[in-house]
């Protein structure tokens, strides 16, 4: 078994962890950047399966295999109200669990999707504790790195990076430590002829859902840093609290 066969085992059974080989779950035990992407991706698993429990129609579970005990000759229209009744659950769970906002600037949505996706460990990321090795990782890949950050924005502990597009435009994702257990993810562009462009070396503060977010300009740089910390521990990071 490799990486991906364990990784792809790992991933069907979060919320089962006892159905997972022996083989996968040591692994994930030895490799520690599959057991960082594991942790993450059952905790988002539960957080989904939280949420869905508690918007499930009454009697759905009963009325499910009540249609699957009847007749096969019966008609699939009799599925049909207890499946849709199904999907609008789930898909309102993941309405409760997503942050992006309709009335965000489109480079913002985007940034926030993609730091979304690293947060809940549903998108690929380089693993690295060195932060002159990320940036020089990403000047290679010709995706844009930070030439200055406020604060003690770059103070943080790294831990990973992306290359990411936003708004047609190459981006990058930075991880960073901003508590034990807790990240901030730092995406940055080129501006140019950005529209909605964040004002220069002032961040403007927002929160929607559990994260909490600021987003600057320097110079042909725009910033967003995203994080489910508080806004206390955010703001602390530009001597704001």
């Amino acid at each position: 078994m490799n990486r991906e066969e364990a990784r792809l085992e790992l991933d069907a059974t979060t919320l089962r962890p006892q159905d997972a080989s022996p083989e996968a779950r040591a692994m994930a035990e030895s490799d520690p950047e599959l057991g960082a992407w594991l942790e993450k991706r059952t905790a988002f698993d539960e957080q989904v399966a939280e949420v869905f429990a508690a918007t499930v129609p009454a009697g759905l579970r009963e009325s499910i295999l009540q249609n699957a005990r009847k007749p096969a000759r019966r008609p699939m229209r009799w599925m049909i109200p207890t499946l849709a009744a199904a999907a609008a659950a789930i898909a309102l769970g993941w309405t409760l669990l997503w942050p992006v906002e309709s009335n965000m600037p489109g480079w913002q949505a985007e940034s926030l999707a993609a730091v979304t996706k690293v947060e809940y460990g549903v998108s690929k990321v380089h693993l690295s504790r060195d932060f002159e090795a990320i940036k020089k990782m990403l000047v290679a890949d010709q995706s844009p790195a930070p030439e200055h950050l406020p604060g003690k924005v770059g103070a943080m502990p790294v831990l990973a990076c992306k290359c990411i597009k936003v708004a047609g435009r190459s981006a990058s994702i930075i991880c960073f430590e901003i508590e034990p257990g807790k990240e901030a993810h730092l995406v940055v562009m080129n501006n140019d002829g950005m529209s909605n462009v964040p004002p220069q070396l002032q961040p403007q503060f927002k929160s929607c859902k559990n994260w909490n977010m600021a987003s600057w300009s320097d110079g042909k740089q725009s910033f967003i840093l995203a994080t489910r910390a508080d806004e206390a521990a955010l703001k602390k990071l530009f001597g704001l609290a």
